[in-house]
């Protein structure tokens, strides 16, 4: 049993997670296209059914960690799709390194929504990001263990929010690393 305080923190994570990415691919539909298709990873002529499916999953996903997280409303289904999802775009992820196709952009940079003809910001796929993925599988699957019956108090309310905020931080933090790591890789290649 996982301690329901864990899994709110867990749930509400992944609750910001899939609804700010969503929001990212709703609002340039036309980037994430070009992003989805970069990986090569399913035919051409599906391409488009899949990019016009993933937005609205993982807005659904979004609300359904939401109620997992601040009602303690168990979904496993939302829990297990978030794993396949996640572990599907690790697979992506892996099968493009292996190719050594690794100056794909990710698609999952939120600064390029507002501007989709710039490099700023774009976070091409790497190990570091691969690795980041697979931990999130490993989360997602975390919470389909069941909670324990304990119920929270007003101390864990304040864990969770300080709990939410350091994990927005260090993800944030993970990513602006693996950016800035690409930055000077690309750099590098340039001045060689």
């Amino acid at each position: 049993m996982i301690d329901p305080l864990l899994l709110s923190i867990i749930s509400l994570g992944f609750a910001l997670l899939f609804l700010i990415a969503a929001a990212h691919k709703l609002s340039n539909r036309e980037h994430f296209r070009t992003s989805f298709d970069a990986y090569e990873i399913i035919p051409v002529r599906l391409s488009a059914l899949v990019t016009k499916i993933i937005p609205p999953l993982e807005l659904l996903l979004g609300i359904g960690w939401l109620a997992f997280g601040l009602f303690a409303i168990e979904f496993k289904l939302v829990a297990l799709i978030s794993a396949g999802l996640l572990a599907s775009y690790a697979l992506a992820i892996g099968v493009n390194l292996k190719r050594g196709r690794n100056y794909i952009d990710c698609g999952c940079s939120f600064s390029n929504s507002s501007a989709p003809n710039t490099d700023s910001g774009s976070q091409q796929i790497s190990l570091g990001l691969f690795c980041r993925n697979v931990l999130l599988v490993v989360m997602a699957i975390v919470c389909a263990i069941p909670a324990s019956d304990r119920s929270l108090q007003l101390v864990d309310f304040f864990g969770l929010l300080f709990s939410v905020i350091a994990l927005i931080l260090l993800y944030g933090t993970f990513n602006q690393i693996l950016m800035t790591r690409n930055t000077i890789s690309s750099w590098r290649k340039s001045n060689a």
